[in-house]
């Protein structure tokens, strides 16, 4: 019998029964258990799941970023920003201890940021060259500011990096930081601390920090159990070696495998989109016209409900169904108006084989889509029978991830099924449709359209969220005119989490390691 799905009711998901309400009892032990293996927790080198999720518990940032996208206090307790909004100003929370009992203070801001600037910086190249040019200065020791080269709504959002102890990685060059023993023996500020790493054990336990500063952890301690497959986390779940599993496979919902009665499984909207995106230099979608039509023949609720069996929400729009900023702008299915677009465009079937052409062009194109995403190649082949009632040859061809962002990258495509994930969380999507990134950029399509690029520099320039806002929307209404791609479904992170376990929540994700971020929150039934 399928596992309940602890959130609203979806096509494909069984309602979530009753749970009994229950007082919330200290102490106990939860146990997750994830796929890999970690090599280090350093929150600034982590580059898989299992490292993220643990290093999201041990440290934190000046804020982070809920689910709908807004910036929320942390490590800062309030932000405000100069009128030309070039200056951030930050005022960090008192009484803030890392894990060894020294304080936090501006310094520690200081120095994580100038280890990113560094040229010799090991980590994630996207986020040093996002630092590099911004100015950080000390007012106190609870005061720190922001200098930036031009005005950035979403900043706030950015300063959810998480700091790192200057007193313990002061004297480290960055070029040695991955090899330094901080890695594996990390001192955070998050609500719960390193207490052991078993290697060979494939296990992390982690202890309630006493000294933290916010909500008190009703659990005593949280324990990563670590697998080298997917099928062996199934198994240590469904035999209770673990009472959660941080990410329950597609098709384990998809076929309603039974993961026990006292199973609970989680689907929040996870804050991203899957597209179909087109090369505006190809011959077949330069005009606007086509690109209306091929939106208007595929049947995206569709797609959800008989492909996805409803494990996904139909995309209305560019920006993700969970930001605040969404407004949806999907039109309805109309295959006669489709085929009328393309008429007007200039293709017709002359030959009576079934497949339009114009000037001796008949229109067949590859779709590529990576072979790693079951649902995604599912969804690329359901499209491809849809396109073809309105006489468009689709051959879908399964690359493997590596190869699709080179296509990508290199504009040698005709059109691609790929996802985005706002980095921040803001719904700031000026690097996928913006002329300036047309060329080397993220927008890979090479769309160019002066009215949507003014929108989305104003939107990032915008100081109040009202003024986005009304931005955002004109934005995602001129998107649906011209459709430099079909937004198709918006995800959803499913993870599985005992009975037993009370105060898990599934509310929206900026990013899967966020749904660990309410785990002082969680506890053990009496």
């Amino acid at each position: 019998m399928p596992t309940p799905v602890a959130d609203r009711q979806t096509a494909g998901m069984p309602a979530m029964p009753p749970t009994p309400t229950s007082v919330p009892v200290p102490g106990g032990r939860y146990i997750e258990g994830l796929v890999g293996l970690p090599t280090t927790f350093n929150p600034l080198l982590v580059s898989n799941p299992a490292e993220r999720d643990v290093a999201g518990v041990l440290f934190e940032g000046l804020t982070w970023v809920d689910g709908s996208g807004r910036p929320q206090p942390e490590l800062a307790e309030s932000w405000t920003a100069s009128d030309d909004g070039l200056r951030y100003t930050f005022k960090l929370r008192r009484g803030v201890t890392w894990h060894d009992g020294q304080p936090f203070t501006a310094d520690d801001v200081l120095f994580t940021i100038l280890l990113i600037q560094s040229p010799e910086f090991p980590g994630n190249p996207a986020l040093a060259k996002f630092w590099r040019g911004i100015r950080v200065q000390v007012e106190d020791p609870y005061t720190v500011t922001f200098s930036l080269l031009e005005p950035f709504a979403p900043f706030p959002n950015y300063v959810s990096l998480p700091i790192l102890p200057a007193h313990r990685l002061r004297g480290v060059l960055p070029e040695d930081l991955v090899d330094d023993p901080f890695n594996l023996e990390p001192v955070g500020t998050g609500p719960f601390r390193l207490a052991s790493f078993d290697r060979e054990g494939r296990r992390v336990t982690l202890a309630r920090h006493d000294g933290y500063y916010g909500r008190r952890p009703y659990l005593d301690e949280v324990e990563f159990r670590f697998y080298e497959t997917t099928d062996d986390l199934l198994s240590a779940f469904r035999d209770g070696e673990v009472q959660g599993m941080g990410m329950v496979p597609w098709e384990v919902i998809a076929h309603g495998e039974d993961l026990g009665e006292d199973a609970r499984i989680y689907a929040p909207m996870l804050s991203g989109m899957t597209a179909l995106f087109f090369n505006h230099q190809t011959q077949f979608f330069s005009d606007v016209r086509v690109r209306q039509a091929i939106a208007l023949a595929i049947d995206r609720e569709a797609l959800v409900r008989d492909v996805l069996l409803g494990q996904a929400e139909p995309g209305m729009g560019p920006i993700p169904a969970s930001l605040w900023a969404y407004d949806p702008t999907g039109r309805p299915v109309d295959v006669e108006r489709a085929r009328s677009l393309l008429h007007e465009a200039g293709w017709g079937d002359s030959d009576g084989d079934g497949i339009v052409d114009s000037n001796g062009v008949a229109f067949r194109f590859t779709l590529l889509v990576n072979d790693d995403d079951p649902p995604r190649v599912a969804v690329a082949n359901r499209i491809a029978e849809q396109l073809r009632q309105l006489g468009i040859a689709v051959t879908v061809q399964p690359v493997p991830s590596g190869s699709l962002l080179q296509a990508l990258v290199s504009r040698q495509y005709s059109a691609a099924i790929f996802g985005w994930f706002p980095p921040s969380g803001d719904p700031d999507c000026f690097e996928l449709w913006h002329s300036s990134q047309a060329e080397t950029g993220l927008n890979f399509s090479g769309f160019r359209n002066q009215t949507i690029d003014t929108l989305l520099l104003q939107a990032r320039q915008a100081s109040s969220e009202e003024d986005r806002r009304s931005l955002y929307a004109e934005f995602q209404r001129v998107f649906s005119e011209q459709v430099p791609a079909v937004v198709l479904y918006y995800p959803r992170y499913f993870f599985a989490v005992k009975a037993e376990i009370g105060g898990v929540e599934p509310l929206p994700l900026i990013r899967p390691s966020d749904r660990l971020h309410a785990l002082p929150q969680w506890f053990r039934h009496a």
